[in-house]
């Protein structure tokens, strides 16, 4: 019997009601001579249906894991729906061979990546448990630039941190100590922003729209509420900019001023280039 072609529109019909991958989809579409129901069945004796219904179950635990190869660093983070899960060997493992996978292919996106909602579709019909690979992050460390990172032990945490320097640095193992330190950093304050510029203005608004909705701006003078917003947005960029915090492992600097500082003892200018924050179950 002659093989039946199929279109994408069967096969993402067949994904959208199944759950199943786009592969699999299209296997079963072949088997079935292109007859829906049939694949379907196919699909369910499989035990590949059904995931579309624990799709819209929550996933707010999961795995961070970070690999590193040379000059490059990659960062995976795979969502289910229990702790308990999250420590599965299987999940764990496809978390691994993920962020490895990355440093082999730089073009390799595991959130997008066919093959890989497969094998983890694999592990969630086994299991039963709503699973989903939500991103994934390759950074290199090129000339004049450093690289660090720092994994929380509950493997639910993770940034990688890439700096820029001039120069020769009098301790290029200092500037490591920087970017794990940071990285260290944004684990335990999740910044958004590397700094004041880059936040949005319209970030900025709808944060003075709010103060000056709540009790304490009420009554207040056009005078008084504008040095309320100041400090009130002053405090807002202490919150939600990595330079602007308290550094956590010395609370008299801010991290600002903190890298100010190592800058001047290896005689080297330092830039934060870039920031990676993944935290389970955080936007």
């Amino acid at each position: 019997m002659a093989e039946v072609a199929v279109t994408t529109s069967q096969i993402m019909d067949l994904r959208k009601r199944t759950g199943a991958g786009m592969m699999d989809c299209k296997k079963a579409l072949i088997e079935a001579q292109g007859d829906m129901e049939k694949a379907i069945e196919i699909l369910r004796k499989k035990g590949l249906s059904g995931l579309a219904k624990r799709a819209e179950r929550v996933t707010n635990e999961g795995i961070v894991v970070i690999k590193n190869k040379e000059n490059l660093y990659a960062m995976v983070e795979l969502n289910c729906e229990t702790d308990f899960v999250a420590r599965n060997a299987e999940f764990v493992g496809l978390a691994n061979s993920l962020a490895e996978e990355m440093l082999k292919n730089p073009n390799f996106d595991p959130a997008k990546d066919e093959k890989a909602k497969e094998r983890l579709n694999a592990i969630a019909m086994k299991i039963g448990e709503n699973m989903i690979i939500r991103r994934g992050v390759l950074v290199s460390e090129e000339k004049n630039t450093v690289v660090g990172y720092y994994l929380h032990s509950d493997n639910k945490k993770g940034c990688i941190v890439k700096l820029a320097y001039d120069g020769n640095p009098s301790d290029i193992n200092k500037l490591r100590e920087v970017a794990k330190n940071l990285s260290m950093q944004a684990v335990a304050m999740t910044p958004k922003w590397i700094k004041k510029e880059d936040v949005p203005s319209d970030v900025i608004e709808k944060e003075k729209e709010i103060y000056k909705s709540s009790p304490q701006a009420q009554g207040k003078s056009e005078i008084a509420l504008s040095k309320m917003l100041e400090g009130r947005i002053n405090k807002f960029y202490k919150e939600v900019c990595l330079l602007e915090q308290d550094y956590i492992r010395d609370q008299s600097l801010t991290v600002a001023k903190y890298i100010e500082n190592t800058a001047k003892e290896i005689n080297s200018n330092i830039t934060v280039l870039r920031f990676d924050l993944f935290i389970v179950g955080m936007e």
